[in-house]
């Protein structure tokens, strides 16, 4: 095993949302650090404006689910980015929307209960892929960097 399979996971997590946040930053991507306009919604990307918002208290629930939700919202920064630019309507990049019960019920929460049916494979993307937090970073290079 190499030393980077060593190292505790929550320095793996820093260091992914580190790089997360740098390519978002590259991206030109304004970071706010207050609630979402959607009531429930953890994080929070904003075409419009062009800025990526979480609730306050995402990052007291741990590193882990912090890394969790920038990474969800990197993947719709992408969206939007594979679509023609930064500010575009986001559209689906192809990434796999297989995903477990357990997140598939978070489509089931209010806050979608009005979301048209292309808004809801927006994050059906999103979610199936959260978990991966190296994708967020890779995405954004690749939609909106390059």
């Amino acid at each position: 095993r190499g030393l980077s399979d060593r190292r505790p996971s929550w320095l793996r997590e820093r260091e992914r949302r580190g790089a997360v946040l740098d390519a978002l930053e590259g991206a030109r991507v304004l970071m706010e650090l207050v609630g979402p306009h959607e009531e429930g919604a953890a994080g929070e990307w904003d075409t419009r404006a062009g800025s990526l918002g979480s609730r306050p208290d995402v990052g007291e629930k741990g590193s882990a689910e912090f890394a969790k939700v920038l990474n969800h919202e990197a993947i719709h920064v992408a969206q939007s980015c594979g679509n023609g630019n930064l500010r575009a309507a986001p559209r689906p990049l192809g990434l796999t929307t297989r995903m477990d019960a357990r997140l598939d019920r978070n489509l089931d929460e209010p806050i979608y209960e009005n979301a048209s049916a292309s808004e809801q494979e927006l994050e059906r993307e999103a979610y199936a892929n959260q978990h991966h937090l190296e994708l967020g970073t890779a995405l954004v290079e690749s939609h909106c960097l390059s």
